[in-house]
């Protein structure tokens, strides 16, 4: 179960209606997180603890994963290998000239943050971002971990498994004299390939069949009917309450029993072949 899924969850699944989404990822595996990677940093016993600048990168070629429209992210997602509390965690998505990052220019397109917990260790992390990847791009997607200076306890060590990679991890450290990404393998960290994979959908999917799905009653006592356009044959429902616990899941079926449920408000999630819709729900 990923963490920090609550909060994620809830935004995904209060938006009116979304298409399909895609996960992007040089990862075969690209959720498990089982290994902790190196960074550039005063390692003890002998050295002090301080952590240096540490940047991990990995680059998408996107026609290569049969995207050839427009590319709307919603969130990225990376491993974390072993963190301290509070370190702050940037994300940043560029579009570059070139898959190979040791030569590529990079323009950035979105960013967006979020601050480590050690709880989370081993986790695949997810963090909200908003950007459009234009049709034809080659993407780079970067995690960054600030210079703590001489502070200690200021650490993020990078995520990944050893199921298999499809592309090349980078890394650039100014304190270790990496000023530029540079490939693993060069620095004698071959094994180190992160799981890093960004999550959205082509923005020219027709979500009007979608939009076409309806819900009665609502408020719901006993029963919740789904009404499908015709072509719409094959669904699935799950109903989550407000803390995004799963209730009730089902296939295919367009009625749904709720008279067992507590009184409040829960959320159907409704995933067809054209895409996923979220509708509020209240149970009386």
């Amino acid at each position: 179960m990923k963490k920090n899924y609550v909060l994620i969850l809830l935004t995904v699944l209060f938006t009116v209606s979304i298409q399909a989404q895609v996960v992007i990822s040089q990862s075969v595996d690209p959720v498990s997180v089982t290994e902790s990677g190196v960074a550039c940093w005063s390692a003890p016993p002998t050295g002090t603890g301080e952590y240096r600048d540490n940047a991990f990168l990995r680059s998408y070629t996107m026609s290569v994963f049969g995207i050839t429209e427009d590319f709307g992210v919603t969130s990225v997602e990376y491993g974390q290998g072993a963190a301290d509390d509070g370190k702050l965690i940037t994300v940043n998505l560029y579009t570059a000239t070139s898959e190979d990052l040791t030569t590529a220019t990079l323009t950035l397109i979105g960013t967006a943050t979020h601050v480590s917990a050690a709880i989370d260790d081993l986790t695949l992390i997810s963090v909200s971002l908003t950007a459009t990847i234009p049709a034809g791009s080659i993407v780079a997607l970067e995690v960054s971990a600030a210079d703590g200076g001489t502070n200690v306890g200021e650490t993020y060590f990078p995520g990944y498994n050893t199921a298999g990679e499809n592309g090349i991890s980078y890394l650039v450290s100014a304190g270790c004299g990496l000023t530029t990404p540079t490939p693993t393998a060069d620095i004698g960290q071959a094994a180190n390939q992160y799981v890093m994979n960004i999550v959205g959908s082509t923005l020219s999917v027709d979500s009007f069949t979608l939009d076409a799905i309806s819900v009665a009653p609502n408020p719901a006592t006993n029963y919740i009917s789904i009404n499908f356009p015709a072509s719409i044959s094959d669904f699935t429902t799950e109903l989550y309450d407000i803390t995004g616990k799963l209730v009730l899941k089902s296939s295919n079926k367009e009625r749904l029993d709720v008279s067992q449920l507590q009184a409040g408000i829960y959320i159907l999630r409704i995933s067809t072949n054209d895409g996923t819709i979220s509708k509020r729900i209240t149970k009386s």
